[in-house]
């Protein structure tokens, strides 16, 4: 009597065992591994996964697993550092709510492909179009609400020694995720027998991607403009726990101070809230002496702090200033990092026995979406501090704009250093978006030179102060993604979602197969 249901039972299990080593298996593309040939094994398990599940509930379930594996390896860093005395249950309960919400757009796709199947969709509509279509959207929604956090995304894995790494002018990393997905599933589709009648397509629609890939490393969406500029970037690795101690502040007001007045480049720039105290606790002499001996030495200072928003709210703003030849600027982050930076839900943490407590960090609020352009060097750039370069489509104009690019951070990261292994891999998308090159400086690292194709040209040592000087060539031009952004992947793949899911076109003779096989 049990066998007929131990079996499905066992069924289950194996399929949903592998569907978690395969999420696993995929984290391996992201940095700091950085095996990017991995990132079509998503696109090839959750096809795997619609075809043989013997009911939705397995497919749905699965596609979970899937998901758990991939987010839960990759943003594992977040348990380690999201902690504080007294609040285990607040430590883990975040970031597993934040890994179970993303698991949820693979669990939800498995579902889909599985009934677009049973619906008689044909094989390669499912594993080309439905399959990658939707998980673009589900990386695209990370972007908006209270609780955006569009980090992890498949396509950063692409950057820059993928093959494919030459398509992120044209589509992004939101781009680059549907086309490593749709490899996957295309891959997939070669395994399944019940497709074969699609396999000839299938291999010309993969061998046409790749090699779309590679006809577009040969060519420039840019052009050099103006002489090349000196840049000297100050990590002065300040870990995050002891950051805002006394004895550090101190000891970083003086650091600071000393290097930027012993600076001889033209733009000197630190990292993310460098200075430790709020905008009125800065001694005035302190910022004075750095003003007049970069104006007098006709260069460009860009220190950051925090400092009063003035807001009717509060709060504080996250901020960075150039100071020196081109004159005072003032930029405000943007866009914050939830929980980190503020608190997205404070009524749902009331809830938990252990509230965060009041800090700089979880009190700042966001700056004006619309800023003045920031010039260093007397070159127009894009400045993004820290978390906003996640957020390229919304600030691509600057992008377009600017000479280059610029990002400040403070990746410190308490029990692991994934974070700015991954963040760099961000800034390298980023500058090969733009056809424009990029300079990142981060408390404890990575501080990078990047060229405007997204590759590393020089890098200062992590977890220890260090003086990176580079010499960056401004360019102008404007890609096709900085000109329409996101629009083009998301409305890419919408349509493809819905053209496949609608069973656009007849059913192969695979997909009628495979339904006889499941009946």
């Amino acid at each position: 009597m049990s066998r007929p249901v131990l079996k499905p039972l066992s069924g289950n299990l194996r399929l949903h065992a592998l569907a978690l080593v395969g999420g696993v298996a995929t984290s391996f593309a992201h940095a700091p591994h950085g095996a990017w040939y991995l990132a079509p094994l998503s696109g090839l398990a959750l096809t795997r996964i619609a075809d043989r599940a013997p009911v939705p509930a397995a497919a749905l379930v699965a596609g979970g697993l899937f998901g758990v594996g991939l987010h839960g390896a990759t943003l594992g860093w977040l348990f380690a550092g999201i902690a504080a005395s007294d609040a285990l249950l607040r430590a883990h309960a975040l970031p597993s709510v934040l890994i179970l919400a993303f698991s949820a757009a693979p669990a939800l796709i498995a579902w889909i492909a599985m009934s677009a199947w049973h619906r008689g969709t044909s094989s390669l509509a499912v594993a080309g179009l439905l399959i990658p279509g939707l998980w673009t959207l589900g990386e695209w929604a990370r972007h908006f609400s209270r609780f955006h956090f569009p980090w992890g995304q498949l396509g950063y894995t692409q950057a820059p020694g993928s093959p494919l790494s030459a398509l992120f002018p044209v589509v992004g990393a939101l781009g680059l995720s549907f086309v490593v997905v749709m490899l996957g599933g295309l891959l997939a589709l070669l395994s399944l027998r019940h497709a074969r009648p699609e396999w000839p397509a299938a291999v010309a629609a993969i061998a046409a991607l790749v090699g779309l890939g590679l006809a577009s490393t040969a060519i420039e969406w840019t052009r050099p403009v103006l002489q090349p500029i000196r840049v000297r970037l100050l990590q002065g690795n300040f870990p995050a726990t002891d950051k805002f101690d006394r004895a550090q502040v101190v000891r970083a007001l003086d650091q600071y101070r000393s290097a930027l007045l012993a600076s001889d480049a033209p733009v000197t720039v630190l990292p993310e809230t460098a200075l430790p105290l709020l905008e009125h606790q800065l001694p005035e002499a302190y910022i004075a002496s750095l003003e007049r001996a970069a104006t007098e030495e006709k260069r460009d200072l860009l220190i950051s702090f925090f400092r009063p928003s003035g807001l009717d709210k509060g709060g504080y703003f996250n901020s960075a200033r150039v100071i020196g030849v081109s004159g005072a600027q003032t930029r405000d982050k943007r866009f914050l990092v939830p929980f980190g930076e503020y608190l997205p839900a404070t009524g749902l943490l009331g809830l938990l026995p252990d509230r965060p407590t009041g800090t700089h960090m979880t009190d700042t609020v966001p700056g004006f979406l619309e800023q003045d352009s920031i010039v260093l060097g007397g070159v127009r750039v894009a400045l993004k501090l820290c978390f906003e370069d996640l957020f390229a489509s919304a600030l691509r104009s600057e992008d377009a704009a600017a000479g280059y690019l610029v990002v400040i951070s403070n990746d410190s990261w308490e029990g692991s250093d994934a974070p700015m292994h991954q963040h760099l891999q961000v800034a390298q998308a980023r500058a090969a978006e733009a056809g424009k090159p990029l300079l990142r400086v981060a408390n404890t690292g990575w501080s990078a030179s990047i060229d405007h194709r997204g590759r590393i040209v020089a890098a200062a040592p992590p977890n220890r102060p260090a003086v990176l000087d580079a010499a960056v060539q401004p360019r102008e031009g404007v890609t096709p993604y900085t000109r329409y952004g996101d629009a083009i992947p998301v409305g890419f793949a919408a349509l493809a979602a819905v053209l496949a899911a609608l069973g656009v076109g007849p059913a192969s003779r695979g997909s009628a197969t495979r339904i006889v096989e499941r009946t």
